[in-house]
């Protein structure tokens, strides 16, 4: 595998991670005290909007042309570090 390759194989999978936390802050949202609810929700909503961003960004880093890959990645991988900040800032006690 090419490093390319290697690289948005290692975005698949932490897309996928990702997916599985956010389905995880949804159905958390019942634990969530009355009057923080709907701060948790507007957050868990954000968290879906980038998961869909990162998804788009990642679909057209895989449509690219090999020259410009380079290009792309430092965007992912700042969509990506932005996706684990707003879940760990959801998460955090």
């Amino acid at each position: 595998m090419t490093s390319r390759q290697e690289f948005e194989q290692h975005l698949r999978d932490e897309l996928e991670q990702l997916k599985t936390e956010y389905e995880q802050l949804k159905t958390g949202a019942g634990r969530v005290e009355s009057r923080l609810e709907a701060e948790y929700l507007t957050r868990v909503e954000q968290v879906k909007l980038e998961l869909l961003d990162a998804e788009h960004k990642l679909e057209l880093f895989a449509e690219t042309h090999e020259h410009q890959w380079e290009t792309f990645r430092a965007d992912l991988e700042k969509s990506w570090a932005s996706l684990r900040d707003l879940i760990a800032a959801i998460t955090s006690p």
